[in-house]
C-alpha cells in the first residue's frame, strides 16, 4: 500500500513540474507586439534598353512616421527572391537603388524588422527591357 501511495504521489508531483514548466513564470512580462511596417515601391522607368541605368526607390514607414537608418534588402526574381543589394533608409525612411537589367527583371524591396518593428516587404515592379 505504502509503495502504491509513493507512486501516485510522485505522478502527481511530475504533473504539476510539467504544467508549471509549461506555464511559465507568473511574474514574467507580457510580450508587446511589433509595431506594423510599410514599405512602398517605385520604379523611375518602367522601360529601358539593354545596360540602361533604372532607379528603383521606397519609403519604409511605421505609424506614419519614416523610418530612418534602417536595413532594406533590394530582391531580384531569379525563379525565386534572391537578395541583390543592401542599403539603410534615409533620415526620412526613403531608399534608393540603381540596377542596369540586361533582361526583363522583377524587383521587391524587402525590410526583416527587429524587436520593436514587424517585417514588411514591398510589391513587385518589373522593370521591362526591350532592344
Amino acid at each position: 500500500m505504502r509503495t502504491s501511495l509513493i507512486r501516485s504521489l510522485a505522478g502527481v508531483v511530475v504533473a504539476a513540474a510539467a504544467v508549471l514548466a509549461l506555464a511559465g513564470p507568473a511574474n514574467a512580462a507580457p510580450a508587446h507586439p511589433r509595431v506594423h511596417t510599410t514599405l512602398s515601391i517605385v520604379e523611375s522607368r518602367n522601360v529601358i534598353k539593354p545596360g540602361q541605368k533604372d532607379v528603383i526607390s521606397g519609403r519604409l514607414v511605421a505609424d506614419h512616421y519614416g523610418l530612418g537608418h534602417r536595413i532594406v534588402f533590394l530582391d531580384r526574381w531569379y525563379g525565386r527572391w534572391v537578395p541583390v543589394r543592401v542599403g539603410l533608409t534615409g533620415p526620412k525612411g526613403w531608399i534608393s537603388f540603381a540596377v542596369w537589367p540586361h533582361v526583363t527583371a522583377r524587383y521587391l524591396l524587402v525590410y526583416l524588422g527587429n524587436q520593436t518593428f514587424a517585417p514588411t516587404h514591398s510589391g513587385v515592379v518589373t522593370v521591362r527591357v526591350v532592344p
